[in-house]
């Protein structure tokens, strides 16, 4: 590159300017004055429209004004230096432009002239790109084809009307995507806000921001199962909600079973399988709140059943199982308590058996229960906390299987003593003797102080007791029946004679062979009463006696009542005359007593 060397600015050029200065600016302007008439330099004026507006004029002042800025002369070093570097720029500019002008012409040479080329292309294009891979071609003007160019105009339609109609079609299916999309969003929303206006809890899950889930569970629950009373509310494909709980978390159900025998005589009654295509969201969250519940009563019923191994609680693979007697006979009820899951007992449902309606009320004493024991900690938890220690407070058994047998046992008893009451009347009225009997039933006069599921609770875990009363020709025969697992396993009977005679015994045997004796000595009271005072009577072998003093010989008749065979009997030493269910007397009690007399 050749050298530029700066040079000082010549001094500022006199206000007034030398005549000599004018005319060598004139002529170098306007050539030689032999050249220059008046005339010319008015058609040079009128031609050139010197007479301009005032606004052309004002534009000129400030081109001029700029013009003069720019050629101002830098006033500091500063803005030399910072003019000297504004031009070097300019001039590194144009000099690269050149030089790649120069080197688009030099390869383009080295296609046809390639030696000319290459004496002036630089030597980093040489590096980069091959000599003579850049060429030129001249092409003739082709000559106007109409009709071709009418066919390419309506191609080019087409083409334009087709990617039109493309466009359209992919906007159509958008909108019915969208449509989809805000009517799903709408059902999903919808449903959501209906289990949220029934009083479910919804919530973002724990660790997933992203998703919505629904809280069913029981705060008062144990650990391993409140942890478990969430579920995701995931959207269907068409809109709906699916309720995932989890995996492994099917439902299931606690179920009672009465067996008699190795027979099951009464089945608790279970809920149905949700359909997942269920239109009601509400119905799905309320099986999967009722799935848990029965897992943790099951639960809690294995807990209390390994401390009451004495009163006859055992734990079988199917479940916990117990007897609703202390003693084991043909007739006593062994009880079930197993969890199953829904889709394992299907074919069960139709089938319906005797007992179901007391299996069902198991059932339903044992979820009362687990409710109430859920309270209590309620209100523990929101009393005054006991003092800090660091002795740990182990999680205590819940009271559950202990009331719910002596619901059972006492159930029982009575049971056994109603059927021998009744046996009983059948024998008095077979002998036409007139009588009144009360069976026993639970005890409900306190049912109108009952306004809740906790009185309810309350009167569960107290003692059973009932009543059945026997009475013919003014005689009185209570037996109380009293259950309780507080100290002792079991029912116990109490024997409440007319004569105020007070027998307590353990098993439903006992009673009824005391029971029994203790009918036909009032029966042998009667007899004696209507004899006379010749005849006298022994009351504990029911028997009445008279002494014939002409041949010394005694007239001895005795009373026999045999409940478990069926049998009322009025005994002589040489006659018999009984009622019962195999043979029966016509005579009644008294014309039969007559006739062992006659």
């Amino acid at each position: 590159m050749a050298s530029l060397t700066f040079r000082p600015w010549t001094r500022d050029a006199p206000e007034a300017g030398s005549l000599k200065d004018v005319l060598s600016r004139v002529a170098a302007d306007r050539g030689h004055f032999r050249e220059l008439t008046e005339a010319a330099l008015q058609e040079e004026i009128a031609g050139e429209g010197a007479l301009e507006s005032s606004d052309s004029d004002e534009d000129d002042e400030n081109d001029d004004r700029e013009d003069s800025q720019a050629s101002a002369k830098p006033a500091t070093r500063d803005d030399l230096f910072k003019a000297r570097a504004e031009m070097l720029q300019h001039i590194d500019t144009a000099n690269n432009e050149v030089m790649i002008a120069l080197d688009f012409v030099s390869l383009l040479l080295t296609k046809d002239a390639p030696e000319k080329g290459k004496t002036t292309i630089s030597a980093e294009i040489k590096k980069q790109i091959p000599l003579g891979s850049l060429g030129y071609d001249m092409w003739q003007n082709m000559p106007v084809n109409k009709a071709r160019e009418a066919q390419d105009a309506l191609l080019a339609t087409n083409v334009r009307m087709e990617t039109l109609q493309r466009s359209a079609d992919s906007l159509l299916v958008a909108a019915d995507r969208l449509e989809s999309n805000v009517r799903k969003e709408t059902q999903y929303w919808d449903q959501i806000l209906s289990i949220t206006a029934n009083g479910w809890n919804v919530c973002k899950l724990p660790g997933q921001q992203h998703r919505l889930g629904v809280t069913y569970g029981f705060n008062e629950s144990a650990p391993e199962f409140s942890r478990r009373g969430i579920a995701a509310l995931n959207a269907s494909p068409d809109g709906g909600i699916l309720l995932e709980r989890g995996i492994g978390s099917k439902p299931k159900a606690m179920r009672v079973v009465l067996r008699q025998g190795g027979l099951a005589v009464g089945r608790s009654r279970v809920p149905t399988v949700a359909d997942e295509s269920e239109t009601m969201l509400e119905a799905r969250i309320r099986h999967a709140r009722n799935s848990l519940f029965d897992e943790e009563l099951y639960h809690e019923l294995l807990r209390e059943s390994r401390g009451q191994a004495s009163l006859g609680v055992s734990t079988t693979g199917d479940g916990i199982v117990f007897r609703s007697t202390s003693a084991e006979s043909p007739q006593s009820t062994e009880v079930l308590l197993e969890l199953v899951g829904l889709y394992d007992i299907q074919d069960d449902l139709d089938v319906k058996l005797e007992q179901d309606t007391l299996a069902q009320v198991i059932a339903l004493v044992a979820r009362t229960l687990l409710s109430q024991a859920h309270r209590e900690k309620v209100k523990k938890r929101s009393g005054v906390p006991p003092p800090l220690s660091e002795r740990r407070d182990d999680r205590p058994t819940l009271p559950i299987l202990r009331p719910v047998m002596a619901f059972l046992l006492q159930h029982t008893a009575m049971k056994l003593v109603n059927q021998y009451t009744s046996s009983i009347g059948s024998l008095l009225a077979a002998a036409h003797i007139d009588h009144e009997d009360q069976l026993a039933a639970f005890d409900l006069s306190k049912a109108a102080e009952i306004h809740g599921v906790e009185d309810l609770a309350g009167i569960l875990m107290q003692r059973w007791t009932s009543e059945s009363v026997l009475s013919f020709y003014g005689t009185k025969i209570t037996i109380r029946l009293e259950t309780t697992l507080a100290q002792s396993f079991g029912t116990l009977y109490t024997l409440i004679g007319t004569n105020g005679r007070v027998s307590k015994f353990t098993e439903c045997e006992e009673l009824r062979t005391s029971c029994d004796a203790a009918i036909a000595s009032e029966l042998a009271l009667y007899l004696q009463r209507k004899a006379g005072q010749a005849w006298k009577c022994n009351v504990r072998e029911a028997l009445i006696t008279k002494h014939d003093s002409k041949d010394g010989k005694e007239d001895r008749i005795w009373v026999t009542v045999d409940s478990q065979a069926g049998l009322l009997a009025l005994n002589s030493p040489t006659k018999k005359i009984s009622w019962g269910s195999q043979s029966s007397s016509s005579n009644t009690f008294h014309d039969a007593w007559l006739e062992l007399l006659g």
